[in-house]
């Protein structure tokens, strides 16, 4: 917060509700006061002079410096809301929801974006946004300039960048403070639970079971048996001990999971490994026209490139959207979900997280499963093409996964192309992926620059190469010889995905060199299929091809408002 004498900071409810970040505007009253006739004049005089400025061959550098000084002091000593309110009053109407000084900045343009004809607005929008972003960042370097004389302030102004470079260290503060710190991590303090809930979450197991009332054992208590099989029976010996001691005891239990429902173990199982091959992240599409002369760079903000679940062809097909490179991951069910996967459907993102945070934790996941039906954790209610999902857990607490048709607006992703056909594959047995995982995949792992790895496939196997070392070979069941170079941190995003599965069978690699290396990995729920993009040959510099990519936009638009919802 940028603290001042006789600095009041804006509190104004339309103003506040506008932006999702806590701006700092200039001094002046909190209520809108009217503009005396000098004020008036005091305004038309700078529009006059920018006028002058802008007239003169080269936009002289200092005239623009102290024009710009004169612009921030008068924002500051009228306050964003009275000049806001006095544009309004004379048809400025045209506001940006992230800055608080885009009206105001409007009026000392002389430059009215809702007036303006449409091949206009873009031009004259970016040229006050401009304005009001330096204005936000001579704000918040208040003190570096406030006492400076003119000479001094024309040399601020041109270490700043001129009103360009101010802007973008605006833009860079704006972010940097959305940004975690480094190496500082947001803890969230799990609440604590009461040692009768511990030891009530522990009999919730589904790993459980009952056997009958056992004479001697007060009913309603707990404790803990030791046992021995002997035969066909088995000794029990029932122990004295305090619920302290059944808590130190948890480690020892079997796994929350072990027994949960096949459908709930393959959604966990999806949406876990599904985030760590494409995880949710930012595109390079700045949320905001990019000015002429500039080019979009990290000081912009970008619109999400979050993942992308689409439900077609009996699969998910997962990729990022608004990203023309990345892994696409299919996800194919060997279990029945209770619904049919044909049609152009996808995942509601908003539904999907919330599912997602609530199967995170293994205790936590169990507990949608306690009551299954047919042996269904979760009922499917089906309306049309959209399916929802249902999970609820002890608590009676219900999250809805909900796949419906695939309007999804200006948002596109990729799915794989049906002309995908790998000329070459290797067949890694269990004990091959674990040589792999304890050597190469180590290579993969240790910090270095992203180079080309080149993966062949030949009469010996498959073999393994970091940039320009000798290949590392691994004993595989080949078929055809190819081969083909991925970028390294495709790869190892790939195989952290994989190799954190609870992999059953081999691992089999399928290589295309038009375009894809498919890397395939089975559990007990699911076959994971991974596409790697390969790289274009000759380059100079390392291509990710995109010829097996195909590109996936939004089902025509529908009158019905309820299939429109947002995707991403």
């Amino acid at each position: 917060m940028v603290n001042s004498q006789n600095n009041s900071t804006v509190h104004g409810s339309s103003l506040a509700s506008a932006s999702a970040l806590a701006i700092i505007a200039a001094t002046g009253p909190e209520k809108p006061v009217p503009l005396t006739a000098t004020d008036e004049a005091e305004l038309l005089r700078l529009q006059g002079q920018l006028r002058g400025v802008e007239a003169r061959e080269g936009r002289a550098v200092k005239g623009r410096a102290l024009l710009v000084r004169g612009q921030y002091r008068f924002i500051r000593k009228h306050g964003a809301i009275s000049l806001t309110h006095y544009a309004k009053g004379i048809g400025y109407e045209y506001e940006a929801a992230s800055l608080i000084y885009h009206v105001p900045a409007q009026l000392l343009l002389n430059k009215n974006v809702s007036a303006a004809s449409d091949s206009e607005k873009e031009a004259l929008r970016n040229e006050a946004a401009q304005l009001a972003r330096a204005i936000a960042a001579m704000e918040q370097r208040h003190k570096d300039h406030d006492g400076l004389t003119e000479d001094q302030f024309v040399a601020w102004y041109e270490s700043m960048g001129h009103i360009s470079g101010l802007a973008q260290k605006y833009l860079e503060i704006r972010r940097a403070a959305k940004a975690p710190k480094p190496g500082v991590t947001k803890v969230e303090t799990p609440a604590v639970k009461t040692p009768e809930e511990q030891v009530s979450e522990m009999f919730d197991n589904p790993a459980a079971f009952e056997i009958d009332a056992v004479g001697g054992i007060a009913s309603g208590r707990e404790g803990v048996l030791i046992y021995r099989q002997e035969g066909d029976k088995m000794r029990l010996i029932p122990l004295t001990t305090n619920k302290a001691t059944i808590i130190g005891l948890a480690g020892y239990a079997p796994c929350p999971l072990a027994a949960i429902p096949a459908d709930l173990c393959f959604y966990r199982e999806t949406l876990v490994a599904a985030d760590a091959f494409v995880p949710d992240e930012m595109s390079d599409i700045p949320l905001e026209d990019v000015p002429e002369g500039d080019v979009a760079n990290p000081s912009y903000d970008m619109k999400p490139a979050n993942g992308m679940y689409l439900v077609e062809r009996d699969r998910f097909s997962i990729a990022h959207a608004r990203r023309d490179d990345g892994l696409i991951v299919e996800i194919i069910p060997s279990i029945d979900l209770g619904y049919s996967m044909k049609g152009e459907c996808f995942i509601d993102n908003f539904t999907r997280h919330r599912l997602g945070d609530a199967l995170l934790g293994e205790a936590d996941a169990a507990q949608f499963g306690l009551n299954p039906v047919d042996g269904r954790a979760a009922p499917v209610a089906i309306a049309g093409q959209t399916k929802t999902v249902t999970f609820t857990n002890k608590a009676g607490r219900s999250i809805n996964l909900i796949i419906k048709p695939r309007h999804i607006r200006s948002i596109w992703t990729y799915r794989v192309s049906p002309a995908f056909a790998p000329v070459a594959s290797a067949i890694m047995s269990p004990d091959g992926v674990a040589a792999f995982d304890g050597t190469f995949m180590k290579v993969l792992l240790r910090k270095q620059k992203d180079r080309a790895i080149t993966i062949t496939v030949g009469r010996k196997g498959i073999g393994f190469a970091n940039g320009k070392a000798a290949a590392a070979p691994f004993e595989a069941e080949v078929q055809g010889t190819a081969k083909v170079q991925v970028m390294l941190d495709d790869l190892r995003r790939a195989m952290v995905g994989l190799l954190a599965l609870p992999m059953k069978g081999d691992l089999t690699w399928r290589l295309d060199p038009n375009g894809l290396l498919l890397i395939e990995a089975a559990t007990d729920v699911a076959t994971y299929r991974v596409f790697v993009q390969t790289l274009e040959p000759n380059r100079e510099q390392p291509t990710r091809s995109r010829a097996l990519r195909e590109r996936v936009e939004s089902l025509p638009k529908m009158d019905a408002p309820a299939e429109t919802a947002a995707a991403a």
